[in-house]
């Protein structure tokens, strides 16, 4: 169990790099900025790509950042040893369904097909009203512009209820204003 005073911000992102170091510094900044804003930070766990720069920025502040792994990931070098609390589930699914139970808000940074994964399940978790919790993009590049184009689509040909679950963001300060914002009014 995830025990802490303060909200928690779930963020979901790539464990790879990316083809721009933007992306790697923009994770580190968000990490930074959350942990000095006393949130804890409830992430996959891992050392590498976003994953690790977002995890640096946590612990470059001595923030509260709390490891989500399933076992699948313990015997390779990919996990990150200095979190505050590690969880080790038995697989994907676990892990995803704890993330989503203990966090207070989603951020989503640029990441691939699990973090395409995370992000719909949320969504489509508030679309049905499992959860109600707010899901912000950091469109780091323009990365999410595609999605935001889907989404319309989607939207357009009579395929969504609502999309107004899902906001989007064009800097880190923005972001961070926006999860301020959103958790205290809780």
């Amino acid at each position: 169990m995830i025990e802490s005073k303060s909200f928690k911000v779930c963020v979901f992102c790539g464990s790879k790099s990316g083809n721009h170091e933007k992306y790697l510094k923009i994770a580190f900044k968000v990490g930074e900025e959350l942990s000095k804003k006393k949130y804890s930070v409830i992430y996959g766990g891992g050392k590498l790509g976003l994953m690790g720069a977002l995890a640096e920025g946590v612990s470059a502040n001595n923030g509260d950042l709390f490891s989500i792994i399933p076992k699948y990931f313990q015997d390779k070098d990919v996990i990150l040893k200095n979190s505050n609390k590690v969880i080790f589930t038995k697989d994907f699914y676990e892990r995803k369904k704890m993330m989503i139970k203990y966090a207070d808000i989603f951020l989503i940074l640029p990441g691939g097909y699990g973090t395409l994964d995370e992000l719909f399940e949320v969504i489509s978790l508030n679309q049905l009203n499992i959860i109600k919790k707010k899901v912000v993009l950091l469109n780091i590049n323009n990365f999410w512009n595609s999605l935001k184009v889907f989404i319309k689509d989607m939207k357009n040909k009579g395929f969504l209820y609502t999309k107004e679950n899902i906001i989007f963001k064009t800097s880190v300060a923005k972001t961070i204003e926006f999860i301020e914002n959103s958790l205290n009014n809780k």
